[in-house]
């Protein structure tokens, strides 16, 4: 059995809800928390979103291919539970752990780019056979592969998006390089929380990845 980490990014977007999400100045798309594949063909996602939901509202409401959908919002995370006809791209994605066998590990991973990052469980012949049904208009990426450890392998899976978020912060800035090149204000800053915020948040995220590795009891 294989790990397989992916990057997909699509010309023009993956949806063009979803690529109006994505551009949307006031809005961020954080992660895929969801997805589901109905009988009659359409497709829910869940997102994780951040910012102000007027954007994606508009979006939503504009788009005849969004049968509907359902906002939540708790300080600046935005749910959106919507439910779409799918176009080829969606379709075909969706329905890959259908298809295949292949597990998807949930959440899936939104980028700024308006691509997506997604790790997936299988065996290798299966990731080559299901890569080549994607449209060619989706551009797939292999970050990584090797054999699945369920004890080890991918402390980060134990993390929500937003620590995620802000521990990628934390790596790319320096917080971890010795000597250290940077701090919580600065984290902060760049992300536009406070640095009490981001403090707690890497306590934990330590917390639980040193847990995932050694095997021990996650107290956060």
């Amino acid at each position: 059995m294989r790990y397989a980490e992916l990057t997909l990014r699509a010309s023009g977007g993956f949806h063009p809800a979803d690529h109006a999400i994505a551009e949307a100045g006031e809005l961020e798309r954080v992660a895929i928390s969801q997805f589901s594949h109905l009988d009659d063909g359409t497709v829910v996602l869940l997102y994780q979103l951040r910012g102000d939901p007027g954007p994606a509202e508009a979006v939503l409401d504009a788009d005849p291919d969004v049968l509907g959908y359902g906002l939540s919002q708790a300080g600046a995370e935005v749910h959106a539970h919507v439910h779409l006809a799918p176009n080829a791209i969606i379709r075909t994605l969706t329905r890959l752990p259908q298809r295949y066998p292949l597990v998807v590990e949930l959440p899936v991973e939104c980028l700024r780019d308006g691509g997506l990052r997604a790790s997936v469980v299988g065996e290798r012949e299966t990731f080559a056979v299901a890569v080549e049904t994607i449209p060619e208009t989706v551009t797939v990426e292999l970050a990584s592969i090797r054999s699945y450890d369920p004890g080890t392998d991918r402390p980060a899976a134990a993390l929500t998006a937003r620590q995620r978020e802000i521990l990628d912060a934390a790596l790319a800035a320096g917080y971890y390089d010795v000597p250290r090149r940077t701090t919580h204000t600065e984290i902060a800053a760049e992300l536009d929380i406070a640095p009490a915020t981001v403090g707690e948040h890497l306590r934990k995220i330590e917390s639980r990845v040193l847990t995932r590795v050694t095997g021990g009891v996650d107290t956060a």
